[in-house]
């Protein structure tokens, strides 16, 4: 059988797993015949979407007790049961003899399938850094980010031949090249001002609204795109303050205001610098577009190592206080030339990140090849 007709099954679902999902299945359309299955998972989305929003600092409790053994056990039957039908339905019609993960919770139903049906089971681990001991298995191949997640992979036990340093899967749209200048032109934005893109993620937290002061004022002529996901109390909010304060009457300072889009990569080709909640895809998807990140906030223990990868890997700044994050925005907008000294760094990380397509494809050939000599 020739590989381009290998039957090969995603399973993704919302938030950044749907995006992580469309880049494995750019990367596995090339040569295999994929199916794309986007389950919504409600389960953990209304507790998870309350601290997203409100209190991300919070969530460092329930992600610290849900690591004792009774309670990742219990997590595991529940999550079982939950999509096991699903599952198995969706395995039965498309019959692959690959089955790749981008969701942790679908992870216990795929483990006791990959035994009944055979296929080979690829877990994509949706965290780069501080990822939660449910998120890898010891039966499956876990792609990870860099070294320091196979150091984590085998503190927790994972046999060497079960985890792949892959980089981040970026969708392919975030990797096409262009001009700031010429990004910009094509969104209708002035070309040759300087750019800012703040981003509160798919669902929008309001913690973006604390830089919004630093724009107050500007002497310096500058863009600013506000993208406020699904929330739009958050697009409500920032309409009334920028209604409240007058500042469309600073001739300095051009605000725009966007609800959820699907063009999120053409506001980043676009930007000098992104500003934002410090999650994974945003701060990867800065990354392929080579332009720096400033995080100013980030959901505390899932996203804690995502701040050190900021700094260990130089793409941008790190500031979660209020005033302190205001008053460095400031400095970058007076001095844009302190960004230059990331450029090399996330050109760097960006090519490494590209290869995970590559790594991937080339993996799942080699596991097919070993199954035929078997």
């Amino acid at each position: 059988m020739k590989n381009k007709k290998v039957s090969v099954s995603i399973f993704s679902t919302t938030w950044g797993h749907h995006s992580i999902g469309k880049a494995v299945e750019y990367a596995l359309g090339r040569k295999f015949q994929t199916h794309y299955n986007l389950i919504k998972s409600e389960i953990l989305r209304k507790p998870y979407l309350y601290l997203y929003l409100y209190f991300p600092s919070l969530n460092i409790i329930p992600y610290k007790i849900s690591e004792s053994e009774k309670i990742r056990k219990m997590s595991e039957r529940y999550f079982y049961r939950f999509f096991i039908k699903t599952i198995e339905r969706l395995i039965e019609i498309q019959k692959p003899k690959v089955v790749v993960s981008t969701y942790f919770a679908f992870n216990f139903a795929l483990k006791e399938l990959s035994k009944k049906y055979n296929f080979i089971f690829l877990n994509i681990v949706a965290d780069p850094r501080t990822f939660h001991e449910l998120e890898v298995l010891p039966n499956a191949y876990n792609f990870v980010f860099d070294e320091n997640s196979e150091r984590r992979c085998r503190k927790l036990g994972i046999n060497k031949d079960k985890y792949i340093k892959s980089g981040w899967f970026v969708r392919n749209e975030f990797q096409e090249t262009k001009s700031k200048a010429e990004a910009r032109s094509l969104l209708g934005l002035l070309p040759n001002i300087f750019t800012i893109s703040v981003v509160g993620g798919s669902e929008g937290t309001l913690k973006i609204l604390k830089i919004l002061p630093a724009f107050w004022g500007t002497e310096k002529p500058i863009q600013v795109i506000f993208i406020c996901g699904k929330n739009k109390n958050l697009y409500n909010s920032l309409k009334s303050f920028i209604k409240l304060f007058n500042l469309k009457k600073n001739k300095n300072l051009s605000i725009l205001v966007k609800g959820f889009i699907v063009n999120t990569e053409k506001y980043l080709q676009a930007s000098d610098i992104v500003i934002g909640k410090a999650g994974p895809n945003l701060l990867f998807e800065a990354v392929a577009t080579i332009t720096p990140f400033f995080a100013i906030s980030h959901i505390a223990g899932q996203e804690d190592g995502n701040l050190d990868i900021i700094r260990k890997y130089k793409l941008g700044f790190v500031e979660e206080n209020p005033a302190k994050a205001i008053g460095l925005t400031r400095k970058i907008i007076e001095n844009p030339e302190i960004l230059e000294k990331f450029s090399k760094p996330i050109q760097r990380l960006s090519f490494y990140n590209k290869s995970s397509y590559s790594i991937l494809e080339q993996f799942v050939e080699k596991k097919l090849e070993e199954e035929k000599i078997k």
